[in-house]
């Protein structure tokens, strides 16, 4: 039988077992957890204890309430983003999100909420170097790992850069995204640069990626230059506790030290 010690933080010391448990298959990934009573009598503690044990893992994403089911364990697994290596294989599918999904064995879908012709927030417009009332083409979605809810991007192409260029009215754009599609309009990629903010979700992403009030998310700015003219800004939203973001480059000294 478990013991938890009256001298420590009992809702603690409850979420370390619950995550121990999870770490060692006892709770696999996707299983529901015994319910509030139940560990409250197994560890001899009260409801609200649990409860707010159970609190602490759903703030970290560990564990999350699922309408019907319960409380379950998280069934997905960490998702690496390589900054460099996502947009280099883009060509191998629809876009870098749908390689980036396979390459950790997950199903990818998406879902997109618009596609057409919009005013872009202030800050996209003055990115992209926009006159004031110039319109641009969203493409809003919700990207999927195993039915999942993991990140919103929505990216705003130049309407002038977009209009003659169907394809990227469509949800499929075609092998290598709509990357391939500016390339073969004449406006290849040669350069990215990200900015990246950590914040606390508006009511619309809580809803969307289906997040507790208090779980942060990352915001990431992406910028596509073609000749050092940004051709499109997509504004990442994504889910804080599922994300891993890895950068890597080149040491610019290291020629001028050798």
């Amino acid at each position: 039988m478990t013991t938890i010690e009256t001298s420590r933080s009992q809702y603690a010391q409850i979420a370390d077992l619950v995550r121990s448990r999870i770490a060692d298959g006892t709770y696999p990934a996707g299983a529901v957890l015994p319910s509030e009573d139940r560990l409250a009598d197994e560890l001899r503690v009260s409801r609200p204890t649990v409860n707010k044990a159970l609190v602490i893992l759903r703030n970290t994403g560990e564990i999350k309430v699922r309408r019907g089911a319960g409380t379950v364990v998280r069934s997905l697994p960490t998702i690496l983003r390589d900054a460099k290596k996502r947009y280099a294989a883009r060509n191998e599918g629809t876009g870098a999100g749908e390689v980036e999904a396979s390459r950790h064995a997950l199903k990818s879908s998406t879902t997109y909420r618009e596609i057409g012709k919009t005013t872009p927030p202030r800050s996209v417009a003055e990115i992209l170097g926009l006159a004031e009332g110039e319109q641009a083409l969203l493409r809003s979605r919700v990207l999927y790992a195993n039915g999942e809810p993991i990140q919103i991007a929505d990216s705003y192409i130049p309407w002038r850069l977009a209009e003659g260029t169907p394809d990227l009215m469509r949800e499929n754009a075609g092998r290598g995204g709509s990357y391939g599609r500016l390339a073969d309009a004449g406006h290849p990629v040669t350069r990215f640069a990200e900015d990246i903010t950590v914040r606390m979700p508006t009511d619309d992403e809580q809803r969307t990626l289906e997040l507790e009030t208090t779980q942060p998310v990352f915001e990431i700015c992406h910028v596509a230059y073609s000749q050092d003219h940004p051709i499109e800004v997509c504004l990442h939203v994504m889910t804080g506790h599922l994300w891993k973001l890895h950068y890597e480059w080149d040491d610019p000294t290291h020629e001028q030290d050798s």
